[in-house]
């Protein structure tokens, strides 16, 4: 259920639901298939064969796997390379990205633009701005 995923080597992901005679009640029959594909998903889902890390690259139930030992330090590199940005257009970004999941793109482009719109009326995009012309590193405030 998480936006992003980062994993160690060493992990092993399932859904074994069917493996103690239920089916999946966590919402995995949802959300998996649209992150991995139907046919992973269903594979997953009706054999309840566990996958491990390097698999779940290359399905796309992970977007990183790093040694065990490092898991929070780059956990904790990529939640800082996303904080570094502008809270306001970090919320809306997610949003909209949310949004796109179940709704026709003619209606992103219009929220898409709405944001954008938005987004030029803070202080952060002047902050922006001025620190790409400035060639330094913006500080932004979430105004």
């Amino acid at each position: 259920m998480c936006a992003l995923r980062i994993t160690s080597e060493r992990a092993f992901f399932a859904e074994s639901f069917v493996r103690v005679g239920i089916v999946a009640g966590d919402g995995g029959s949802w959300l998996l298939p649209r992150i991995i594909g139907y046919a992973r998903a269903a594979e997953m889902a009706l054999t309840g064969e566990p996958v491990d890390a390097s698999t779940a690259l290359s399905i796309g139930l992970v977007s990183q796997v790093v040694p065990h030992n490092d898991l929070m330090s780059e956990a904790m590199l990529l939640a800082e390379r996303i904080v570094a940005n502008p809270p306001h257009v970090l919320r809306w970004t997610k949003r909209l990205m949310k949004q796109s999941q179940h709704e026709h793109l003619d209606s992103i482009l219009l929220q898409a633009a709405t944001y954008q719109a938005m987004a030029h009326g803070t202080a952060d995009h002047a902050e922006a701005v001025a620190a790409l012309l400035e060639k330094r590193r913006p500080e932004f405030r979430g105004e």
